[in-house]
């Protein structure tokens, strides 16, 4: 349920993108400096890399009555924001540490149903210290949602994104870390290829065969079925019907409930929008693979859209009808990040 949570965060603010743009309404956004100062601190001065897609903006939310996109802007540099966090919690007495902040994601959403609204957001990244002979460890990885739901979610929603940014640093600035593995500079600011080297699917020369019922089971290389033989949606590479042998017996294996198959070591992402199994490749060291995204409204886990907003603005999406998108997996949480809307007519 969380991936499919982290999937519907920002479709919403997807589809009414191009509008937002054309617009000036904003939504100023601060860090929440902590009320209190830290007993202990290591560092006095943090540095951020913002490997985030878009950078102009941490998301979209609703104001007013007739709930008007809004772009949510920082007030000042985000560095600078972590920065003022770090200078309230030292009392003085902090030591020389310097910390840096490898920031993936970091962004609001709003969806709206009937009188009520959902508002979200979402961080997800790592924390390093340095050193004292110049490289870094890693110190925390956080992939966070804080929700609210409200008749206006939009000042609370992002009081409390604000809160949750301070108090990661404040739960930090008082710990050590584990200098078992170290890292250059350099090294950080591409540690996504890093960090997939502890995962079987981007790692595995080849792909195990079977069923897996959710991303922590393909990462690991764990399926949870066998698979017979699979049914394809003619010549093109999607799988419609999946088969088990049981007792001697060959039946069919609901797909409802299944995240992804591999078949003859090639993987298979399930789509409940097209209620079939698209083909994933491996490029770049990510999974990418085309399917359908619809925008949707309800906030209800079983009904979730697939898909996430990763920054990726300039694409409306109608309400009702679904487009193909380039996607790729999300190494960390395996939900799925729209790359880029397919305009050819054969999908």
């Amino acid at each position: 349920m969380k991936t499919h949570l982290k999937g519907m965060l920002l479709l919403t603010a997807l589809c009414t993108s191009c509008m937002v743009l054309s617009q000036k309404r904003t939504e100023d956004f601060t860090i929440s400096l902590p009320t209190h100062q830290a007993d202990k601190s290591y560092y006095k001065t943090i540095k951020v890399i913002d490997d985030r897609i878009d950078t102009t903006s941490i998301g979209i939310v609703q104001q007013g009555a007739l709930n008007a996109k809004a772009r949510v802007i920082p007030t000042s540099p985000l560095s600078e924001q972590f920065q003022s966090v770090l200078n309230s919690l030292n009392n003085g007495n902090a030591e020389n540490g310097s910390l840096v902040l490898y920031l993936k994601q970091l962004y609001f959403a709003e969806v709206s149903k009937a009188f009520t609204e959902f508002g979200y957001c979402y961080f997800q990244g790592f924390l390093f210290a340095k050193n004292e002979d110049g490289t870094y460890s890693l110190l925390e990885k956080t992939d966070t949602v804080v929700d609210h739901k409200a008749s206006d979610v939009t000042k609370e929603i992002v009081r409390k994104g604000s809160e949750m940014l301070g108090q990661f640093i404040a739960k930090n600035v008082s710990r050590k870390a584990d200098t078992t593995m170290k890292y250059t500079f350099e090294q950080i600011k591409q540690f996504d290829d890093i960090d997939k080297q502890s995962i079987a699917l981007y790692n595995s020369t080849q792909l195990k065969d079977g069923v897996y019922k959710d991303y922590l089971s393909l990462k690991n290389q764990q399926p949870q079925k066998e698979i017979t033989h699979v049914k394809f949606y003619g010549s093109m590479p999607k799988i419609v019907r999946i088969y088990e042998t049981v007792d001697g017996k060959e039946q069919e294996i609901k797909k409802e409930d299944i995240y992804a198959v591999i078949y003859k070591g090639e993987l298979y992402i399930y789509l409940p929008i097209e209620n079939l199994f698209n083909k994933a490749e491996k490029k770049d060291n990510d999974y990418y693979f085309v399917g359908k995204l619809r925008s949707g409204g309800s906030p209800n886990a079983g009904n979730l859209s697939i898909g996430m907003f990763f920054g990726a603005v300039g694409v409306l999406l109608a309400s009702n009808p679904a487009y193909p998108f380039e996607q790729k997996i999300d190494y960390i949480n395996g939900a799925f990040i729209p790359v880029r809307e397919i305009q050819s007519k054969k999908y």
